[in-house]
This record gives C-alpha cells, structure tokens and sequence, in this order.
C-alpha cells in the first residue's frame, strides 16, 4: 500500500475523528506505513448441554474501590460483587478484564477516553460465573481498548510479570494473568483476539484458555475485532478453566456471533469439566506437530523447551507426528487488514465499540461524547491503529478487507487438513521469553507469531506451562478443532501430566 505523509496523516485523521496535530503526525508516520506495509501480503492471498440462563445484572450489595495493594499493576479496580446464586464455582473470586461490564464498577478500558464510565449492566459471562457461585473481586488492567500485545495501559502504566517486574506480563489482558499468577485472585477473564490470553499466560506462567469462536457470548464486552474477538480464561490449571468455561458456554439471544455459532454443523456445548478429569493416556495421544511454529524468529531456548516436551511425548508413547500449514505466516497481514478496517469504522462512525446485542445505552452516550473530546488522548500505538485501518477504507474502498475475509476461509480450511487425523496441533506459545518492559514498544517483535492463527481461524486454542528458560516461563499451546473445545482440553490435561 502506498505510504502516507505526515501531512496526509493529519488530514486522514480529521475525517476519521481522530485527533493528530502536525508534530504527533511526523512521530506516527514510521508506524503507521509499516501496520500498511503487512497488507501488502493480502494481494498474493485473495482473488449437548443446555447453556446456562443469564441472571439479570441483579447488582445487590456491590463495592468498589481503587487498588491499595497492587504491585504489578495489575488491578484497575477492586471490587466486592457476590454471586447470585450457589454452584460448583462456591468460593472462586474472579478477576474481569476492564473491557467487560462489571454493573456498578467503573470501565475504563485503559484509555483516557472512558474515563468516568460506569456500566449499568452485567456482561452475560460475568451473570453466568455468578450464577454459578463465583465473586468478582477485581477488574483487570488491560491496553488500552484491548489493542496491544505489549502489556502497557493507555495512560502508560506497565503491567509487570510477577516473575520479574523488569519484564511485561504481556497484554493485551496482562492485568488478568498477573493477578492469576500472583495469587490475588483464583482466576480472571481475558479477551483475545490476536492472543490477548495465550500471550499473557505464557509470559506469566499460567493456563490460557481460548474458545472456539461464538461458544463463549460477547454480550457486553468492548470490541476489538469483532469477527476475532473471543473472551477466554486465565486459571492455574486446566480443571479451573473447564470450571470456568462449563459456566459461560452457550448461545446467548443477545449475542448474534453465538448466536451463529450454534446454528453451525458440529456445535456442542458441555463435557469440560469431565473431559479433564479423565485425560487420554499418553499411549492414546496423536499429535500433530506444527512445523511453521519454529524456525525464523523463534529463541532457540524457547525451541528447546518445545523439543523436551515432543521428546517426553514420544517417550511415554504419543503418536507424534509433525504437519505442516504452509500458509501459517498469511495469518498476520489477514488480522491485520481485520482488525484495523473494523477499529477505525467504528471510530469513525462514533459507535460505541461495545459487543452488539444488550448494548448499554449509557455507553453509546459517553463513548460518542469522549471520542470527540479525548481522541488526543490516545495512546500513539492505537492511534497508529486507527490510522492504518482509516487508510484502508478510505483510500483502498475496503477492498484488502474483502480479501482477508477470503483469506480466512482458505486459512481455516488448511489448518482443518492439519488436524485430520490428530487430536490436536502443538507449537510454542511464544516466540521468546517476556521482553523487558523498556523494549516492549518495539513494533518489530511479533508477539502474537503464533497465537494469531486460531483467532483468524476461529479454532479453540490453549497454552499451559512449559518450564523455564532463563528463569521466565515458557508456554506450550496446543490448537483443536472447532467446536470440539472439551477434547482439547482433554488432550491439554494429558499433555500438561505427560511433559
């Protein structure tokens, strides 16, 4: 795509809403053509259980107040909302990420921007966690919309990792998995649409947990992109996370994706908590080895901990196979060319980038205000955002995200040939340990190398620990089929116990 001047920069901005004087235009300039110059790929790539009921917000006796002991950074808000009713999560306090109506409790979303927002309603997840027994007892840091991997707030603020407050806990739902690996909380919830939970628990040392697409309602939850948004779990082991996710599963009326989702051929909703329980033995595992996951740009100690885990695997008598997705690298400019078209149209057009269904009136309100008022508030990483996605709408009439859309199908189809005749796809979660927070601004560093596949895909996809290297956890992810969400799992439970 053609590259913008500064100039150019600030009159996009104008039409598009966003607030970019000259000086901040020439800062932004490098970024934006490089976000541009990853959809430059797209032009050689196109041409049953019974889901629990939502409770009703039912607020009851809810507090709230500004963190007084978080030293990661990890915390946007304390907070004290029972549960509704008693269930099998009696006793778990659950940490939200701030991009997920909590009523009553202030969302800021890491951003300026929704300063002073108050939800009055619940999110769907949230009623159903409540109605099965948990508390919420945190809001979660996050970057700022959801919009980074980097684990740096819009106002600046590092989210730390527990394991060296030197380094990210990465994002962009870093606050979750920090407070899960702190202790402060017993499990949170994450959003991901790039590896926004895979990302910060690997560099966290954590179970992240990723749905497959439209499972998991997104009734109240701020967009991202919104045809790869997924809200997934942080827990400290596979059974919390079928815990988690056996009371938030199923279609919602308000949720169209869900919606969607449950009208397609091999649904299914249920057998988590079972399926974990009762992990295959190693001898009955067939794995598939994903040859794209390593290689260029992966740290050789992070291939090393991957290599242990596939040798312990065989050892024990895994059928262990590698298979190969030669389009796995189209994934980036794919998402990409997604997320900024989608990002920008809803800033352009002043709609609040809340989950459709259940819209909360009030923030449609306070969004359209802010966006005029703040939009120079705006971190410079999403700003950048906005920006490249504004180019392609305006300059390109949306035609790279048409041939995305394309893309994705034949992306999907190739990683369903993969898994033909394996439980399930295994790569390293991560390309490297978690960076040092003073190099985490780096655009170059691709964060979400691995993760972003199954967000393009829709595919479920989950990353448990896998030792250490240079005393920093590493991850080991593990990708399934759709909808088959329990046999994932299950296959994670026995791989976990195996490596």
């Amino acid at each position: 795509m053609r590259h913008l001047t500064a100039d150019e920069l600030v009159t996009l901005g104008e039409r598009f809403g966003i607030d970019v004087d000259a000086p901040r235009a020439a800062d932004l300039t490098e970024t934006v053509n490089a976000m541009l110059d990853d959809l430059d790929a797209l032009d050689d790539l196109a041409i049953v259980e019974d889901a629990p009921s939502p409770t009703g917000a039912d607020p009851g006796a809810r507090t709230w107040a500004d963190p007084t002991d978080d030293p990661h950074g990890a915390v946007a808000a304390d907070c004290s909302v029972p549960p509704s009713a008693t269930g099998h999560l009696d006793g778990t306090a659950v940490g939200i990420k701030d991009v997920i109506a909590v009523a009553g409790v202030p969302m800021r979303c890491g951003s300026a921007t929704m300063r002073g927002f108050v939800p009055a309603t619940d999110a769907t997840v949230v009623d159903r966690l409540r109605a099965a027994g948990a508390a919420i007892t945190a809001k979660t840091a996050c970057d700022e919309f959801a919009g980074s991997a980097r684990g740096t707030t819009g106002h600046g603020a590092p989210i730390t990792n527990p394991h060296d407050d030197g380094r990210t806990a990465g994002g962009s739902s870093g606050g979750s998995a920090a407070a899960v690996a702190s202790g402060r909380v017993d499990a949170a919830l994450g959003t991901d649409t790039g590896g926004s939970v895979r990302i910060p628990a690997s560099f966290c040392g954590v179970v992240g947990y990723k749905p497959t697409y439209g499972l998991v309602p997104l009734t109240g939850v701020v967009e991202n992109t919104y045809t790869q948004d997924h809200v997934g779990t942080f827990t400290n082991t596979l059974d919390d996370a079928a815990a988690l996710v056996a009371a938030m599963a199923g279609a919602d009326e308000s949720d169209p994706a869900s919606l969607a989702a449950a009208g397609r051929p091999g649904y299914r909703v249920g057998g988590y908590r079972d399926a974990v329980a009762n992990p295959p033995a190693p001898a009955d595992l067939r794995i598939g080895v994903l040859a794209e996951g390593t290689g260029e740009g992966v740290a050789d100690r992070v291939e090393e901990r991957t290599d242990a885990a596939v040798d312990a695997l065989e050892d024990a008598g895994a059928d262990v196979r590698t298979v190969s997705v030669p389009s796995f690298h189209d994934a980036r400019p794919i998402k990409n060319a997604l997320s900024f078209t989608e990002l920008a149209t809803h800033w352009r057009d002043g709609a609040a980038p809340y989950r459709r269904g259940g819209v909360d009136e009030t923030l449609q309100t306070g969004f359209a205000r802010a966006r005029a008022a703040a939009s120079g508030e705006l971190s410079d990483f999403y700003t950048s955002k906005l920006l490249a996605g504004a180019q392609v709408v305006d300059a390109h009439d949306g035609r790279p995200y048409v041939r995305a859309q394309a893309a994705r199908e034949r992306l999907r189809e190739a990683f369903e040939d993969a898994l033909d005749g394996v439980d399930a796809l295994l790569l390293p979660t991560m390309p490297d340990v978690a960076p040092r927070i003073d190099s985490v601004g780096e655009w170059a560093y691709d964060y979400a190398r691995n993760t972003r596949a199954a967000n393009v895909t829709r595919l479920p996809a989950v990353t448990v620990p896998n030792g250490t290297a240079a005393g920093l956890p590493v991850g080991l992810q593990l990708m399934g089929p759709a909808f088959d969400d329990a046999g994932l799992l299950s296959v994670a439970a026995g791989v976990a116990a195996t490596v």
